[in-house]
């Protein structure tokens, strides 16, 4: 069990596999000192976490996770600068099928603490930016790649597809196409030609102090995923509206306000809301959002389409 500690770094045995008589003098005392100095050279070529992160407890607790590999908590009175909690037996399935990539989960969740944000994507492009410049941690990013891959279209609204995950990763990494697996460069191709004829869904907030929020789309009752403004515009791209009614909902909306210089008040959680669109086929959507938390704690949103 790992608890309070950075994980994944090496450890370090060292064999002697020669006897050196006494008359050597230093010969095993330098052999030991290289090998210490090797040792730490080593752990110290791996991402290591830099400023308050260094105090962020990490702790081996499934139940925490909930049999996920990773969560992580924002600051608290018990945790003041946030925890991570891991789940062993999810690390160990992970580098089963694709050594190394489990550590990529490690990084995602100090992403998570470190740009003081919810969004998954958020956490995964930090974490990608972050073991890019490390070249010892090449590795990592290519198993966790190649593990994202093997997901395939498997989807979850918060993180999208393990393809999505996949091109993320490789993109905000700055891994040329070549170095790609073929099944992600098929993929990106792929996206590239349905985002031509998908519909983008776009946040609006007029509101001067509740000007920011995040959530999970849905419409006509199917799982969409993540519309945001919190850490810069993330627009969503949703199949193709055919004309007609459509119903959107909005579920896990959290509220913020942000200041210019990034910092981030929430004003509301796990809100819910919905409406109708009536849609004549136009490729941009625009999703108004309105929350007055003095009147009952209301939110409301409204959907209209709009041109580029």
């Amino acid at each position: 069990m790992l608890r309070n500690t950075m994980l994944g770094l090496d450890n370090v045995s060292w064999i002697l596999t020669a006897r050196f008589p006494r008359k050597t003098g230093c010969i095993g005392t330098c052999f030991f000192f290289v090998a210490a100095l090797y040792a730490t050279q080593r752990g110290s070529a791996q991402w290591v976490p830099h400023g308050t992160l260094r105090n962020v407890p990490v702790r081996a607790d499934c139940h925490m996770t909930r049999h996920g590999v990773g969560v992580s908590l924002q600051a608290t009175l018990f945790y003041p600068y946030g925890a991570i909690f891991l789940c062993p037996e999810r690390e160990r399935e992970i580098d089963a099928r694709r050594p190394g990539a489990a550590r990529f989960f490690l990084v995602h969740e100090y992403g998570h603490l470190a740009m003081r944000s919810r969004e998954e994507a958020v956490a995964d492009e930090w974490a990608a930016k972050q073991l890019s410049m490390v070249p010892a941690e090449r590795g990592t990013l290519r198993a966790v790649i190649a593990y994202f891959v093997d997901e395939g279209t498997l989807f979850d609204p918060a993180y999208g597809t393990g393809f999505d995950r996949a091109l993320r990763v490789a993109r905000a990494a700055g891994i040329a196409e070549k170095e790609w697996p073929l099944p992600l460069v098929a993929y990106a191709k792929d996206e590239e030609i349905k985002r031509a004829e998908e519909t983008t869904l776009r946040l609006r907030l007029n509101d001067p102090y509740n000007n920011a929020a995040q959530m999970i789309i849905w419409i006509d009752g199917r799982p969409i995923g993540v519309l945001s403004n919190v850490d810069g515009e993330r627009p969503l791209q949703v199949p193709n509206l055919t004309p007609g009614q459509h119903l959107i909902q909005a579920d896990q909306v959290w509220i913020y306000h942000t200041e210019p210089s990034g910092l981030k008040s929430e004003v509301a959680r796990r809100r819910q809301a919905e409406c109708e669109l009536a849609s004549t086929g136009k490729k941009l959507v625009v999703l108004e959002l309105r929350y007055d938390g003095s009147d009952g704690d209301t939110l409301s949103i409204g959907a209209a389409e709009a041109n580029f």
